[in-house]
């Protein structure tokens, strides 16, 4: 089975790209001295917004990669199962059939670990965003309260 790449799906690169625009948008504005002026107004929600839709839809591409891990991980376990017996009807001991089964599917072993590689990289991109909109939701948050009580 072939890994999908991450940055071979048009998709993935038009989501993160967006994210990344908005983040670059809020260090320049923090870079301007400008931040305060959107974190004390209505503005800090539209960049929520904008970057809390986006960051959710990275959801949909870990889950497709834990598809196929799923379906990888179990292809392997057959094609290890089946190499495994046939060593053993060809009168190898168990241990040398179980080596003979592990090495011709290395490839198969490091195709997974691509593929939990990439599921780690979705995580820390939503991780990343995430934090941001934490910091966002959070001053959102206080200019209610602010708006409220003065």
């Amino acid at each position: 089975m072939q890994v999908p790449k991450l940055q071979d799906n048009a998709r993935y690169v038009k989501i993160t790209s967006e994210l990344r625009l908005h983040h670059k948008e809020l260090l320049q504005l923090e870079q301007q001295g400008r931040l305060k002026e959107v974190k004390d107004s209505p503005l800090i929600g539209e960049y929520l917004t904008k970057l809390r839709l986006n960051v959710n839809l990275l959801f949909a591409f870990i889950n497709n990669y834990l598809d196929v891990h799923s379906d990888l991980t179990v292809e392997l376990a057959e094609k290890r199962q089946k190499l495994y017996i046939e060593q053993l009807e060809e009168g190898k001991t168990p241990s040398g059939a179980e080596t003979h089964a592990k090495q011709i599917t290395r490839v198969d072993e490091a195709t997974i670990k691509v593929v939990e590689n990439q599921m780690q990289q979705l995580k820390n991109e939503y991780e990343r965003f995430n934090g941001i909109c934490m910091m966002l939701q959070s001053r959102l948050r206080e200019f209610n309260t602010e708006r409220v009580m003065g």
